[in-house]
């Protein structure tokens, strides 16, 4: 996942008083932020992302980028919330699915299509080239779950399967197995 730098660990850090490395570039990890008393401002969030504009801590608001990809905590006094941030690849070169094999017994549930791009088309066909599912995603997130079933809502059989993933002009192909 692509790193960015999250600014609002570097505004969190300064008013707490934390040295100036306590802002990194996310690279999956989790980011505390101890204290934040924020009085107003950011702003919804809208289609599957996180987006702060600004922030009011009681004196002038500071203008905040939005962060993307990884994860962090903010800790108001009541009970931590834990904001995990996706955001679409670029490209499909890391187009993947996982679990694989996908085994129920192990409490498996879904498929999870991932290093997906903003707008992606994946397919799911049987070896010999039967269409089972086609799934659209549409949104800022990465990743795209399957529900292991048909067009017509049944459960696919145990087998060896192939899926392609599309957007624009780039397409990225692989197997996946399930096994019931």
């Amino acid at each position: 996942m692509r790193s960015k730098i999250l600014p609002l660990c570097l505004i969190a850090a300064a008013l707490c008083g934390a040295p100036r490395a306590a802002a990194a570039a996310l690279g999956g990890g989790a980011y505390t932020v101890p204290v934040l008393a924020a009085l107003s401002g950011g702003a919804a969030a809208t289609g599957g992302a996180f987006s702060a504009a600004a922030l009011n801590l009681g004196g002038p608001s500071y203008s905040l980028t939005p962060p993307a990809g990884g994860a962090f905590s903010l800790a108001t006094g009541a009970a931590p919330a834990v904001v995990i941030i996706e955001s679409a690849s670029a490209t499909l070169g890391a187009a993947h699915c996982y679990p694989v094999p996908f085994k129920p017994s192990l409490g498996h549930t879904n498929i999870t299509f991932t290093g997906l791009t903003r707008q992606a088309r994946v397919r799911v066909y049987t070896v010999s080239g039967e269409l089972v599912r086609t799934l659209d995603k549409n949104d800022g997130g990465e990743t795209l779950a399957w529900d292991v079933r048909n067009a017509r809502g049944q459960r696919v059989a145990s087998g060896v399967y192939v899926y392609t993933v599309k957007s624009g002009g780039e397409t990225a192909t692989g197997k996946l197995m399930i096994i019931w």
